[in-house]
């Protein structure tokens, strides 16, 4: 749901307005659509802000020009087999937990959460299980213990298995204090290489407009009438779900796109408390995004 606003600025013909031509491309997790961005084979593309530090410490300049959400998206569950024998995080010790993808930032913040309850990474067998229907499937087949999910897929998850239990939300005032200090956060980024962005100024500010203008067109909207707006590709035969999951992923999005205040600082102290290589290398935050290319905030 963080990145909803980007496929979503289709639907609106936000794009053709501002007399752009854009090909939307879907890929199974962050980490593979960033590289797709570094590879060269797309030239803007939504992730999750902590990659821009993570591939800044490898020598990657890539910067992020609107932030959609400003919370985590992060829910542990456990899958429906194993809901009797995992209460608590502590009984995950020994269990298979699915990620979207090994490196992944679902990953890292799984592994953070588990290492500050007592639970090491030798601890737990991390699975790559992809997003959305794969990593449901996943759990209901019983080949993992317990996954994080992102995005609303634990909503529908609930929905199809209601003896499934929640054991970390994410998402909570509580749990954000405790994974970073506070509410201070960046997700569901647009983000391009700087070399693009020097080189295409005007598209990106397209890009922004564009963004921010479907950003506030679904603040302003209600949940019902924004899926009435949605493709069939971007919805489900069951309107109350529907509107359920745009509910909760709205609840965390920007009012301009611009980056909130002392979300890099405290990215980049979780990050040197998960990734080895971000806690040893001199990283230029300031480098790894811009509000330069957003419309001036009113």
């Amino acid at each position: 749901m963080v990145n909803f606003p980007v496929s979503f600025a289709e639907a609106l013909g936000y794009y053709n307005e501002e007399g752009l031509d854009v090909t939307l491309e879907k890929f199974q997790s962050s980490a593979r659509t960033m590289q797709a961005l570094i590879g060269g084979s797309a030239d803007a593309a939504s992730m999750g802000y902590s990659l821009t530090i993570q591939v800044a410490a490898q020598g990657q300049h890539v910067r992020s020009f609107f932030v959609a959400g400003r919370r985590a998206s992060n829910v542990l569950v456990v899958a429906p087999a194993a809901s009797k024998r995992i209460r608590r995080v502590e009984d995950l010790k020994g269990r298979v937990v699915g990620v979207s993808a090994p490196g992944a930032p679902v990953h890292l913040w799984t592994n953070y959460y588990l290492a500050a309850h007592g639970i090491g990474s030798s601890d737990i067998s991390f699975v790559g299980i992809g997003i959305g229907q794969s990593a449901i499937a996943s759990l209901e087949s019983g080949r993992i213990d317990a996954g994080s999910l992102s995005g609303g897929d634990h909503i529908l998850f609930i929905r199809r298995n209601p003896s499934a239990r929640i054991l970390v939300d994410g998402t909570s005032p509580e749990v954000m204090r405790e994974t970073f200090g506070g509410d201070l956060y960046a997700n569901g980024i647009f983000a391009a290489k700087q070399e693009w962005l020097g080189r295409n100024p005007d598209t990106a500010r397209r890009l922004g407009r564009a963004l921010v203008r479907t950003q506030k067109w679904i603040l302003t909207h209600t949940p019902e009438e924004i899926r009435e707006r949605l493709p069939d590709s971007l919805r489900t035969r069951d309107a109350s779900l529907d509107t359920e999951i745009i509910r909760w992923g709205r609840a965390s999005y920007t009012t301009d796109g611009r980056m909130p205040n002392g979300a890099p600082e405290a990215m980049k102290r979780f990050l040197d408390a998960t990734v080895d290589n971000v806690r040893d290398s001199r990283i230029d935050l300031a480098g790894t995004w811009t509000n330069e290319f957003l419309p001036e905030a009113k």
